[in-house]
């Protein structure tokens, strides 16, 4: 498979974007979820944080069997949102599905099996192997406190199309809170795409060389900042290339 020259990649408006492509299904569910969420902790005075983490993927197909990943284990994100809660925020974990997540991500991104962890007791119940029983009841403790206070609201996404829809909406039910809200954009999203239009509909047959031409996605930092949150504030991350002498 060889790719074209990311030059003669086309630039697309952020607004074309989104009447172009369409949007999750899960799209207004999560947008109902992420407003009671929003109206309960500003209600309570409580500060709130949007997370993003994890990479995104680009469909080679409109029946996607083969996808482009761009690749990331959302360690940033998780740990950083374990930080948020610590310090009083509200957090609205905005992550690639099964990607790591806060707490969990201490023993779903270990060298151990997680059943390592576990022991079988001659009652025949299960516990925790006393070796690591003092660190998971300290992780476990500060979940289930984030748990019960329900300060802490999970969205996933795949795809490069799922993360741009959820975000927009996200910030744009967050931007009522104007200097009061964060946006903490620590995912990995995808640069380049392949607009619905232009993949086929079924799997790309295996029967030859291929070539992709690919769009650029579209820069949605600057319209975030001018129109989605004008009074938010905004931290975000870039990967440099750097070359090893």
């Amino acid at each position: 498979m060889s790719l074209l020259d990311n030059g003669s990649s086309e630039i697309i408006n952020p607004d074309t974007y989104f009447q172009t492509n369409t949007p999750p299904r899960t799209l207004g569910e999560n947008e109902n979820r992420v407003k009671e969420f929003v109206n309960k902790h500003n209600e309570a005075g409580r500060r709130i944080v949007l997370i993003t983490s994890g990479g995104t993927t680009v469909p080679l197909e409109n029946s996607t069997v083969r996808f482009i990943d761009n690749f990331s284990a959302g360690t940033r994100g998780a740990t950083s949102a374990e930080y948020f809660l610590e310090m009083g925020y509200a957090v609205i974990f905005m992550h690639r599905q099964f990607s790591l997540q806060p707490y969990s991500r201490h023993y779903s991104h270990s060298k151990n099996c997680f059943l390592d962890f576990m022991e079988l007791k001659s009652d025949g119940s299960i516990g925790v192997n006393s070796k690591y029983a003092p660190k998971m009841k300290a992780v476990l403790e500060k979940y289930q406190e984030f748990k019960k206070n329900e300060t802490l609201l999970f969205l996933d996404f795949v795809t490069v199309a799922d993360y741009l829809f959820l975000l927009r909406s996200v910030t744009r039910i967050m931007s009522a809170l104007k200097e009061h809200a964060m946006y903490y954009l620590a995912a990995a999203v995808s640069d380049f795409f392949i607009p619905a239009q232009k993949m086929p509909q079924h799997k790309i047959q295996s029967d030859g060389g291929l070539t992709l031409t690919m769009d650029q996605v579209p820069k949605f930092l600057k319209p975030m900042v001018t129109n989605w949150v004008p009074c938010g504030f905004i931290v975000s991350f870039k990967v440099k290339n750097f070359i090893q002498l």
